[in-house]
Protein backbone atom coordinates (compact mmCIF):
# COMPACT_ATOMS: atom_id res chain seq x y z
CA UNK A 1 0.00 0.00 0.00
CA UNK A 2 1.04 3.34 -0.48
CA UNK A 3 2.08 5.90 1.98
CA UNK A 4 -1.31 8.19 1.42
CA UNK A 5 -3.25 4.84 2.12
CA UNK A 6 -1.41 3.78 4.88
CA UNK A 7 -1.77 7.27 6.75
CA UNK A 8 -5.47 7.68 5.68
CA UNK A 9 -6.09 3.77 7.74
CA UNK A 10 -3.42 5.16 10.23
CA UNK A 11 -5.31 8.34 11.08
CA UNK A 12 -8.91 6.13 11.41
CA UNK A 13 -7.91 3.84 13.69
CA UNK A 14 -6.64 6.63 16.22
CA UNK A 15 -8.29 9.11 15.89
CA UNK A 16 -12.11 8.50 14.84
CA UNK A 17 -14.74 7.07 17.20
CA UNK A 18 -15.44 4.04 14.32
CA UNK A 19 -11.96 3.34 14.47
CA UNK A 20 -11.25 3.33 17.89
CA UNK A 21 -14.41 1.05 18.35
CA UNK A 22 -12.67 -1.19 15.92
CA UNK A 23 -9.85 -1.42 17.87
CA UNK A 24 -11.46 -1.95 21.25
CA UNK A 25 -13.08 -5.15 19.92
CA UNK A 26 -9.67 -6.78 18.94
CA UNK A 27 -7.93 -8.70 21.10
CA UNK A 28 -5.56 -7.04 23.39
CA UNK A 29 -2.16 -8.00 21.16
CA UNK A 30 -3.63 -7.12 17.91
CA UNK A 31 -4.95 -4.04 18.98
CA UNK A 32 -1.54 -2.85 20.61
CA UNK A 33 0.22 -4.02 17.64
CA UNK A 34 -1.91 -1.84 14.97
CA UNK A 35 -1.72 1.17 17.07
CA UNK A 36 2.23 0.20 17.43
CA UNK A 37 1.91 0.59 13.22
CA UNK A 38 -0.30 3.18 13.17
CA UNK A 39 2.01 5.49 15.24
CA UNK A 40 4.94 4.70 12.82
CA UNK A 41 3.22 5.62 10.10
CA UNK A 42 2.08 8.70 11.22
CA UNK A 43 5.10 9.16 12.59
CA UNK A 44 7.02 9.12 9.34
CA UNK A 45 4.48 11.19 7.87
CA UNK A 46 5.29 13.84 10.50
CA UNK A 47 8.95 13.80 8.84
CA UNK A 48 7.20 13.52 5.49
CA UNK A 49 5.26 16.53 5.89
CA UNK A 50 2.51 14.62 4.70
CA UNK A 51 0.25 15.18 7.78
CA UNK A 52 -2.73 16.85 6.19
CA UNK A 53 -5.09 16.05 8.46
CA UNK A 54 -2.95 17.02 11.78
CA UNK A 55 -2.95 14.15 13.59
CA UNK A 56 -1.11 14.16 17.06
CA UNK A 57 0.50 10.95 17.94
CA UNK A 58 1.39 12.14 21.57
CA UNK A 59 -1.39 11.02 23.57
CA UNK A 60 -1.24 7.76 21.72
CA UNK A 61 2.36 7.34 22.51
CA UNK A 62 1.80 7.26 26.45
CA UNK A 63 -1.47 4.67 25.94
CA UNK A 64 0.52 2.67 24.06
CA UNK A 65 3.85 2.47 25.85
CA UNK A 66 1.78 1.71 29.12
CA UNK A 67 -0.32 -0.99 27.20
CA UNK A 68 3.17 -2.87 26.02
CA UNK A 69 4.69 -2.59 29.55
CA UNK A 70 1.56 -4.11 30.91
CA UNK A 71 0.95 -7.00 28.17
CA UNK A 72 2.29 -10.04 28.88
CA UNK A 73 3.78 -12.83 26.26
CA UNK A 74 4.46 -9.93 23.50
CA UNK A 75 7.35 -10.89 21.28
CA UNK A 76 9.66 -8.14 20.86
CA UNK A 77 8.19 -6.19 23.69
CA UNK A 78 11.82 -4.06 24.66
CA UNK A 79 12.12 -3.09 20.38
CA UNK A 80 8.89 -1.96 20.24
CA UNK A 81 9.42 0.23 23.49
CA UNK A 82 12.79 1.75 22.32
CA UNK A 83 11.29 2.53 18.94
CA UNK A 84 8.57 4.39 20.74
CA UNK A 85 10.68 5.82 22.77
CA UNK A 86 12.42 7.23 19.85
CA UNK A 87 9.22 8.80 18.91
CA UNK A 88 8.89 10.34 22.13
CA UNK A 89 11.93 12.17 22.01
CA UNK A 90 11.25 13.78 18.96
CA UNK A 91 7.53 14.55 19.27
CA UNK A 92 9.06 16.26 22.42
CA UNK A 93 11.12 19.25 20.11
Amino acid sequence: ADMNTLYEYSVFFLNTVGGKAYLLRRESRVRILLTYYAILILDRANEQHLNRHGADISPHLTLLVNDIKRYKGLDHKERYLAQLGEIEKRNRR
